[in-house]
């Protein structure tokens, strides 16, 4: 059996020459991206931007899957929907029984002071 990576791909990093696909295989990665509450509200969003951001983010999976990806996308209306990113990537370890995560560096602090943490939250490299 083996065990995935997952990729994680935030709605701001919607492109296919972002780093953390750069060596990653196609064969045995996930590409996880989530729309989740958490990042929705955490600020004041006009709904036509939360739309145009969902919109992109399902065509670039759409795109990611036809290059040949796997892509476990999180709808915002997903009943199992946890609302925030730790929580969609802990579910997505448990579902794919990934042994490795691999993100791109967040471009907002607040984010990444999160992702410092999974490691050691979520028992994965």
């Amino acid at each position: 059996v083996t065990f995935p990576t997952i990729i994680l791909i935030l709605g701001d990093q919607l492109s296919s020459d972002i780093s953390s696909l750069r060596d990653a295989d196609p064969a045995t990665a996930i590409i996880l991206m989530a729309e989740v509450a958490a990042e929705a509200d955490y600020v004041w969003h006009h709904r036509k931007k939360l739309a145009f951001v969902f919109s992109a983010m399902r065509h670039h999976a759409a795109a990611l899957r036809d290059a040949g990806w796997t892509v476990d996308y999180v709808a915002l209306d997903d009943p199992a929907n946890s609302g925030s990113l730790g929580g969609e990537v802990a579910r997505a370890i448990q579902r794919h029984r990934a042994q490795q995560l691999i993100v791109t560096d967040a471009g907002e602090w607040r984010l990444r002071a999160e992702m410092a943490g999974w490691s050691a939250t979520l028992g994965i490299s």
